[in-house]
């Protein structure tokens, strides 16, 4: 087995990239459907709108060069409950264009990866609208450029090289994009479109101390078999998602994850576990990241803090019938934190899911699953009367031709915010396009 087929993908194992390769079997289940290079026949109808450009995408594909354009539409209304803080309704647009080059493949040396990845968002969105914690659409997040949550914005979000030095053992290092991290085959990931909307299902947010979406870092990658993966990461606390990563560049967080995959009852099954420590960051004690939408209930109540701040995470899923080509199965993740700086103490979310729900549609994506976040029971939240969120999302994605897929979602949330009485009814639908 030579060091290409190893590598996994770069995404898989630092979170790091939009793109993965199709390397082994397991890969693409481990990277959650992102993007997977099918050396399959041609479907009758193409998987992309631009098509193969006349061969130029595949003869670029056979000599190492990947290009990836995604764009996504998303439109949601509050039905029902929501906050004063926002649009009732709102569209958000998004893009997201990444280079990927495998050196070995390009003829120059083997087990070498580049990533290079720039993103862009723009629209009004409903997180102030709906009156939740927990964002209801995360297309509305990324890229999480600080100060941008309501404006948009683009930028580079990745920059990253990757090389194996054997079968089992691998460094990166660059501009480290985090938002494909914590993946899960049935529930999806922070950077995925054709899963969940809500956040909550996509990553666990006891990260948000700690983990930015991109950063400047690196960090090595152990595979000590097909079967188990082990990745250390030292990346900077602070988001510099859009901006000079070199002058915003504050504090260290060191990343630890075990990635491992089974068979129960000859059925696939996966967990990961995740454990950071960041230090050296000046942090908000009540949560100023966007990702915890707390900002509108505590301005000019924030007070700083210089302490450490830790998470512990899991995420695990087990197919109960098929995999995730095709069959349904279970899903969950549960995180905890220090609880002080970090916003939320405990968080979980757990589901069920699968591909091809509906006989005849065996390519379409459903899931239906709940969270809870826990907020911390120190410092000001309390007396602000922000407790505990807990939240139902329903999803169906319709997969149709060139690359066109529209996702229909619901989602009802009993807000942890005391100003939103009224139990919270989004609904809303996104149209993606892979070019």
């Amino acid at each position: 087995m030579n060091i290409r087929t190893r590598s996994l993908g770069i995404a898989t194992l630092f979170g790091c990239a939009s793109l993965t390769w199709n390397l082994s079997a397991g890969d693409a289940e481990m990277a959650a459907g992102k993007v997977v290079i099918d050396d399959a026949a041609p479907a009758a109808c193409p998987d992309r709108l631009t098509g193969d450009w006349g061969g130029a995408r595949s003869t670029l594909e056979e000599n190492g060069v990947t290009i990836k354009l995604e764009g996504n539409y998303s439109f949601q209304g509050v039905a029902a409950g929501g906050s004063r803080f926002g649009n009732d309704t709102g569209n958000v647009f998004s893009g997201n264009l990444g280079v990927v080059i495998d050196t070995g493949k390009a003829g120059l040396w083997p087990g070498g990866f580049l990533s290079v990845r720039a993103e862009g968002r723009g629209g009004d969105s409903v997180l102030g609208g709906a009156g939740t914690t927990s964002p209801v659409n995360n297309d509305a997040l990324l890229p999480l450029i600080p100060g941008s949550l309501s404006d948009g914005g683009w930028g580079l979000t990745e920059l990253t090289y990757a090389q194996f030095l054997s079968e089992k053992f691998g460094l990166v290092g660059g501009l480290i994009n985090t938002d494909t991290g914590d993946a899960n085959p049935i529930a999806g990931f922070l950077g995925s479109n054709d899963y969940f909307m809500n956040a909550a299902f996509l990553y666990s947010p006891v990260v948000g101390s700690t983990v930015p979406n991109v950063s400047l870092g690196g960090g090595v990658v152990f595979l000590p078999s097909e079967a188990n993966h082990f990745k250390f990461l030292v990346v900077g606390t602070n988001e510099t998602a859009g901006i000079d990563p070199f002058d915003n560049y504050e504090g260290t967080t060191f990343l630890v994850e075990w990635a491992t995959k089974y068979e129960l009852g000859g059925n696939p099954g996966g967990m990961t576990f995740t454990a950071t420590y960041g230090i050296d960051q000046e942090r908000f004690r009540i949560a100023d990241d966007p990702r915890i939408l707390l900002r509108d209930y505590v301005t000019g109540q924030s007070l700083t803090t210089d302490d450490d701040s830790w998470s512990v995470m899991w995420n695990g899923f087990q197919y109960l019938s098929g995999d995730e080509t095709g069959g349904w199965g279970l899903f969950g993740r549960f995180g905890f934190s220090d609880g002080d700086p970090n916003a939320i103490r405990w968080a979980g979310a757990a589901g069920i899911g699968g591909v091809g729900l509906i006989p005849g549609r065996d390519r379409d994506r459903w899931g239906i699953g709940i969270y809870h976040q826990e907020f911390t029971d120190e410092g000001l939240l309390p007396a602000l009367g922000i407790d505990g969120e807990t939240g139902g999302e329903l999803f169906y994605n319709v997969v149709m031709c060139r690359g066109v897929s529209l996702t229909l979602d619901a989602q009802i949330i009993d807000s942890a915010l005391p100003r939103v009485d009224d139990t919270v009814v989004v609904l809303g639908a996104r149209v993606g396009i892979d070019f």
